[in-house]
């Protein structure tokens, strides 16, 4: 029961194949203006911090089964029904199970992104998010592979026509965006599922809606932010 409470929700998903297959089907989206790129290549779509608008801790259901663990502490200490203690030792591992989808729910933090970038070329973005640790997640992800989901996180009929933005160019709802693979520590995982919480600000909304639609983009008319004097790898640059 705890389990299907924190899974993600089943969806169709393309083959890999379809998917490879759908790299050459995908049309290059060319914007209505000049984008702006940092120095290192970058030009911010989203960004946001979205423990701020996040319910951590007191978060249900996850509370309800944690106010479990001191009754079945309780019934394996005193034993008040005189149970064997083969079957009282279920308790034990009542206590220990019940911990379990807050442990998910935790890990499931680092897929609430903290910023979203264009890289030069228009194919790949960068990724990053924080785990509740503080720690840093960067990744980066072709644009083809993104899939958004509606408000039930099931595909739209057609992706090219998913409406997701506001007139404002803002979020309609937290949006959740299937990704067919995904690099993580080194390893492939397939049917990643992140989220770009509506409380988010959305910087180029022109291009986000593209990315999110799986479109390549082109970047040939461009400039270069020469005010941006912050270069990668530098010592000073630690955020």
């Amino acid at each position: 029961f705890f389990f299907l409470m924190i899974r993600r929700p089943p969806r169709s998903t393309q083959s890999r194949s379809s998917a490879a297959s759908d790299v050459y089907k995908r049309q290059v989206y060319k914007p209505t203006y000049t984008i702006e790129f940092s120095r290192t290549g970058e030009a911010l779509l989203y960004s946001c911090e979205p423990f701020r608008h996040m319910t951590i801790y007191l978060k249900y259901p996850y509370v309800l089964y944690e106010s479990l663990i001191p009754l079945c502490a309780y019934m394996w200490y005193t034993n008040p029904f005189s149970i064997d203690w083969t079957y009282n030792g279920l308790n034990l591992i009542a206590i220990n199970l019940l911990i379990v989808p807050r442990v998910w729910y935790w890990r499931s933090l680092q897929y609430r992104i903290v910023r979203l970038s264009l890289l030069r070329g228009g194919k790949f973005v960068k990724i990053e998010s924080n785990s509740l640790a503080g720690d840093r997640f960067v990744r980066w992800c072709e644009t083809y592979q993104f899939f958004p989901l509606n408000e039930s996180q099931d595909n739209f009929d057609d992706r090219d026509n998913a409406d997701f933005l506001s007139q404002e160019g803002q979020l309609k709802y937290d949006l959740a965006c299937q990704l067919e693979d995904l690099q993580e520590d080194g390893v492939t995982t397939q049917d990643v599922v992140i989220y770009f919480l509506k409380q988010g600000i959305i910087h180029h909304p022109e291009i986000f809606e593209a990315v999110a639609k799986g479109y390549n983009i082109d970047t040939s008319d461009f400039v270069i932010n020469t005010g941006h004097n912050i270069r990668a790898m530098e010592g000073y640059h630690n955020f």
